[in-house]
């Protein structure tokens, strides 16, 4: 008889298994077979301990990128470190570089990792961080004290609206309204100023702001959210940022410093309680650093007006150079450690253990997603064909790193401001 359990248990499996065949292991799956990178995983916990600290002196931590290969598990790591980050109280949004998320637009960014943003043992997202941050709290008024008066100088914004929200917690529409503008929405100026007068302040000098504008100013804040509530900081995790190398020297440069905004290189504009990590492969820098002079072209084109600009932007490009871990090949031993596990989910899938897949055959220039896809494959092919003996072809698949204009999204228009008057 099959309990529910047991069936449970095997639609978890086959789900496992599902996603290791289409190459994009799932949350389950990265759990069941954790990961043989423990150089990487062993710096992250290190950089991990260090985050509070850094964070009380109003330092960012440096974070750093994770090279590999197509299919060397770069995002499977990813998906661990989530898992290790979120085991140690940590907030984590993981951000997958897209058209319609470039790394070069950072508000897109910013609001990716706000609808990524994940907690431990709860269900996420901004307004649930927030629900679990009381205004009459000693935390929250920690929060409103650093706000005020810490050196990073929070734009008067956030000043103002985390003033509003304490004082008039009975507003909950207006409460509301203030949670999305941290989030990344339009505020009324107008409708802001009288809530101050409303809750006794005096009114600041506020105006509007463009979006891009606030964007760093947000990450800054909602990391200090993130530790008002009683998080240990905040992991953001960016995946196939490769896909820079694809647009105009403009939108790389544009991604080049908000890379090192978020790697915590640029004083200026630094995000304490902010740890990222980044996926890349390996022949990105290669690409558009040596055979592009990406550094030699962004100095051409602003050095001579734009120098705290070409600041930032060669900041990122020798974050690049510098703060990066390498994803090595697995061992044999860690190669049949891999194949047992992901045979042991094959079987608790189907019902039935699978004879073992070759392993010598498979050539040791193989990337893991091949091996895992050559062994499901086989054992597919064995359950439904019994006594079918597979010959499993590999081709190998580069990244397009060309450069494609059709890539890059619209621009945000001028006129679409972060706060209106």
């Amino acid at each position: 008889m099959v309990t529910p359990q047991l069936q449970d248990h095997a639609v978890a499996a086959r789900r496992s298994i599902e996603a290791l065949r289409a190459g994009v292991p799932n949350r389950s799956a990265v759990r069941e077979l954790g990961t043989d990178q423990k150089q990487i995983e062993a710096k992250f916990v290190d950089l991990l301990s260090q985050v509070a600290a850094e964070r009380a002196a109003g330092r960012a931590l440096a974070g750093f990128m994770v090279q590999g290969g197509f299919g060397s598990g770069k995002s499977h790591l990813l998906e661990w470190l989530e898992h290790v980050a979120l085991e140690q109280g940590f907030g984590v949004s993981r951000v997958v570089v897209s058209k319609e998320t470039p790394l070069g637009d950072p508000h897109k960014v910013f609001r990716a990792a706000i609808e990524n943003l994940t907690l431990p043992n709860r269900l996420g997202g901004l307004a649930e961080l927030v629900e679990g941050l009381k205004p009459e709290s000693e935390a929250f008024a920690e929060l409103t004290r650093v706000v005020e008066e810490s050196a990073l100088g929070f734009d008067p914004l956030f000043r103002a609206t985390l003033a509003v929200y304490r004082r008039l917690p009975s507003d909950v529409d207006f409460q509301d309204r203030i949670v999305a503008f941290w989030g990344g929405d339009r505020i009324a100026i107008r409708d802001l100023k009288r809530q101050l007068r409303l809750a006794g302040y005096s009114v600041p000098d506020l105006r509007a702001r463009r979006i891009a504008e606030l964007a760093i100013p947000r990450f800054r804040f909602v990391a200090r959210l993130i530790a008002a509530a009683g998080y240990t900081g905040w992991v953001v995790l960016l995946d196939e940022v490769e896909l820079v190398a694809s647009l105009s020297l403009v939108a790389r440069a544009r991604s080049y410093a908000v890379l090192a905004a978020l790697g915590g290189q640029l004083e200026g504009r630094s995000i304490p309680g902010l740890l990222m990590v980044g996926a890349v492969t390996d022949d990105f820098a290669d690409e558009v650093l040596r055979k592009r002079r990406d550094e030699e072209k962004i100095e051409q084109k602003w050095g001579s007006g734009e120098p705290g600009l070409v600041a930032e932007m060669q900041a990122g490009i020798a974050f690049l150079r510098r703060n990066w871990e390498r994803i090595r090949r697995p061992t044999s031993e860690e190669l049949r450690r891999t194949h047992d596990r992901i045979r042991e989910i094959y079987a608790a899938a189907y019902g039935d253990c699978p004879a073992e897949a070759p392993l010598g055959g498979a050539g040791p220039q193989r990337s893991m997603r091949q091996h895992v896809r050559d062994w499901i494959t086989r054992w597919d092919l064995n359950r439904l064909y019994p006594g079918h003996e597979a010959e499993i072809e590999v081709q190998e698949l580069e990244p397009d790193l060309s450069e494609r204009p059709d890539l890059e999204a619209t621009e945000v228009p001028e006129e679409d401001a972060a706060a209106a008057e």
